[in-house]
């Protein structure tokens, strides 16, 4: 009995409730969240989001995106970065590693527990016996510091990933653009191309029926037609792969329109550059930084792991009372003894996932500058077969204007017009692909060396999650 008379055990009960009231007021509680069902992409450019601040403390202007003239790359790349769907999901994604953070910061609870016994059987003067007992874990808060330096790298890790991510979009945006502008300049060849045919080709089929030529000259001209239009049909298929490609990228309905500023020609990155720019490499690529931040968390998981391997220890303090009516108060603790796994287990596997990324860190360097020799070796056979085009490709023009005159006059033959005309063709197109090709070997060279005109954080970050740029 208490000084009042209550039994200890009925004073019990009380604290016990009131410590599961307190529980339960900091409890999360369940609120459904619907499917969206309607797709995300926009019926045109003008309704996608074309602005985002840069993070707080990072020089220059905000990305701003301004349709009404057309889009250059950079701004084709930004509107692929803002309203990309794959992106979205992304840093969806990333907010786990925010969690996993805010997680790894917390203490684990103590545990409470109580308990009633009542005797069995006739024995006089025995009273229900109860304990109240309270007990926490100090090994979580020896290795909460480790644990919460794993997880802050890890979340660095992952927004360094979303940063590659993002510039693998914007690589593949502007790749898509320029495909786009110099596909429709491929086709618009070809089809003045098939048009010039087509009116050659009805001319000859009257004038055979005439009798005024003969079957191969006729037969001339209809396999040129045919040529062109294989080449135009073939084109197209690929013309609406890129255009439907780029409007997902971009968040854009198939249907939606487009509009590309013209291209100008790339220019070329000189190998003194490029060798500057791959001495700092990992302090400044997006992927390598953030194999360096998963190193960095797997080493704080190692140290985690090696201050777990200490006996775990766990202290208490009870209030009880026995069938006697006896009351006690007291302590406990409790110690394991490290004699069969001592967390061996688990710091061996650290040791070894940490020794893993350190390699793979190693071969992305290597990767790196492989990938960035030769493309800057293609960068010269590329400059150098766009060079001799240009400077042949005038003269051949020229032979075809006079052949044309000659054919006319039926000073040569049809087939030996064809082919001097349809090199000529083959010719431009394959320069219109050169270009292409030179393009799109400038921009993965761009991102490989990491230059200036990517952006040095995640566009759609909040500005507090934001840390300085890498």
């Amino acid at each position: 009995m208490s000084d009042d008379g209550t039994p200890y055990h009925r004073q019990g009960k009380p604290a016990v409730l009131a410590a599961l009231l307190i529980l339960l007021s900091g409890c999360a509680t369940y609120k459904p969240q619907p499917l969206d069902t309607a797709s995300p992409l926009r019926a045109r450019v003008d309704a996608l989001r074309l602005h985002a601040a840069p993070p707080s403390g990072e020089a220059g202007a905000d990305y701003i995106v301004n349709p009404v003239d057309g889009l250059d790359l950079t701004e084709i790349g930004v509107l692929a970065v803002l309203n990309n769907p794959d992106l979205t999901t992304r840093r969806a994604q990333s907010r786990v590693s925010e969690a996993q953070v805010f997680n790894a910061g917390l203490l684990p609870d103590p545990q409470l527990s109580y308990g009633l016994d009542k005797p069995t059987g006739n024995t006089p003067g025995l009273v229900n016996a109860w304990s109240l007992g309270l007990n926490y874990d100090l090994i979580p808060v020896v290795t909460r510091g480790a644990r919460v330096e794993a997880a802050g790298r890890q979340q660095d890790q992952v927004r360094l990933d979303l940063l590659w991510q993002e510039w693998q979009v914007i690589q593949q945006a502007r790749m898509l653009a320029v495909r786009q502008q110099l596909e429709s300049e491929r086709l618009t060849l070809l089809h003045k191309m098939h048009a010039l045919y087509s009116v050659r080709y009805g001319r000859s089929a009257k004038a055979l029926r005439n009798g005024d030529i003969t079957l191969d000259i006729n037969g001339t001209d209809l396999t040129a037609l045919l040529d062109t239009l294989s080449q135009i049909n073939q084109l197209e298929q690929t013309h609406n792969q890129t255009r439907h490609d780029l409007n997902l990228l971009l968040g854009l309905a198939p249907g939606a329109e487009v509009t590309l500023t013209p291209l100008q020609p790339p220019t070329p990155l000189a190998r003194e550059q490029v060798d500057a720019q791959l001495l700092s490499l990992s302090e400044r690529r997006p992927d390598l930084l953030a194999l360096k931040a998963g190193y960095a968390s797997q080493e704080a998981s190692v140290r985690a792991a090696i201050l777990a391997q200490f006996p775990s220890l766990g202290i208490g303090i009870t209030r009880a009372r026995d069938t006697g009516n006896v009351d006690t108060a007291g302590f406990s603790i409790s110690l394991s003894l490290p004699l069969l796994s001592g967390n061996r287990g688990n710091i061996a596997i650290e040791r070894a996932t940490r020794e893993h990324l350190r390699e793979d860190f190693r071969a992305r360097l290597a990767q790196a500058q492989t990938d960035v020799d030769r493309l800057l070796t293609l960068q010269t056979i590329l400059q150098r077969q766009i060079d001799d085009l240009q400077r042949y490709l005038p003269q051949l023009k020229t032979l075809v204007d006079r052949a044309e005159q000659a054919y006319s006059k039926g000073d040569i033959d049809a087939l030996t017009f064809l082919n001097m005309e349809s090199t000529w063709v083959n010719k431009r197109l394959e320069q219109i692909g050169l270009t292409q090709t030179s393009w799109e070997n400038d921009i993965a060279l761009t991102a490989l060396l990491a230059l200036p005109s990517y952006p040095r954080q995640p566009l759609l970050t909040l500005p507090e999650e934001r840390k300085q740029a890498p």
